[in-house]
């Protein structure tokens, strides 16, 4: 893995009422990861020091972000190997609407229509608050996701964390945490979808373009790329379904 995050972003923390550790939140995201399907039971974590360095934090917060998942039964720590997922079932941790199970309750279509909603009410915010820092830390997170071209996984954990790096940078809380909530719904799809030869190569040029109209601080550029982008989900997604609901007829 490169030195790029592939849960969290640098930019500044947005204000809200509760606060947690950072540790709370490094586990959260985790647990949020695992419960939409793409982290499943058996994958491995990438090692402390690649996690510490990605995520911008320190090891000691990854290994209490660690612990408090082991002592749920979640992830498997043992000395000299890789962290392993061992349960799906995060209980209260993460975003209650991931983990109660109401993630496969919503519709393609209508998370569809929710997620263009909501980044186009955020993206011009975006594209007049974002900082040099968050520019940079979304180019270097497009480096990694050129380095794991042919692992699905690996390039979803960098996929939400470019995409939580942008919606944060709107520096509205509310938006940001509900257009991560809709990123995070129907991803247990899009780990297949993403397996597909040449989507994750395309995936990274909308996001080069995304960047791009970022840089520019150009609403009505960002606001289409975002949209192209997610098109683009959905129309390898509803493939995926249709294709898997024809298999399971034939």
């Amino acid at each position: 893995m490169g030195d790029s995050s592939f849960a969290s972003s640098h930019v500044a923390p947005l204000d809200k009422v509760a606060h947690r550790s950072i540790k709370d939140e490094v586990a959260e995201r985790f647990a949020t990861l695992i419960a939409s399907g793409v982290l499943n039971v058996g994958d491995t974590l990438p090692s402390e020091r690649d996690l510490a360095s990605t995520m911008g934090v320190s090891r000691e917060t990854i290994r209490g972000a660690l612990l408090i998942l082991s002592t749920k039964g979640i992830v498997t720590i043992v000395q000299g190997a890789r962290t392993k997922i061992a349960s799906v079932d995060v209980g209260d941790i993460g975003m209650s609407a991931l983990s109660n199970g109401s993630v496969t309750d919503y519709s393609l279509d209508d998370v569809h229509e929710g997620r263009l909603m909501v980044e186009g009410r955020l993206a011009p915010l975006a594209a007049k608050r974002i900082d040099a820092e968050t520019l940079d830390h979304l180019a270097d997170l497009i480096k990694t996701q050129e380095t794991v071209v042919g692992d699905p996984v690996s390039f979803l954990i960098a996929d939400r964390a470019f995409h939580t790096a942008v919606y944060q940078s709107c520096g509205n809380a509310v938006l940001s945490d509900l257009a991560a909530t809709l990123y995070s719904y129907q991803l247990n799809h899009r780990r297949r979808a993403v397996s597909v030869a040449g989507a994750i190569e395309r995936s990274i040029a909308d996001h080069r373009i995304i960047l791009a109209a970022l840089k520019a601080r150009d609403a009505a550029a960002l606001l289409k790329a975002l949209g192209v982008h997610e098109r683009r989900i959905y129309d390898s997604t509803r493939a995926l379904l249709s294709s898997s609901t024809q298999k399971a007829h034939s």
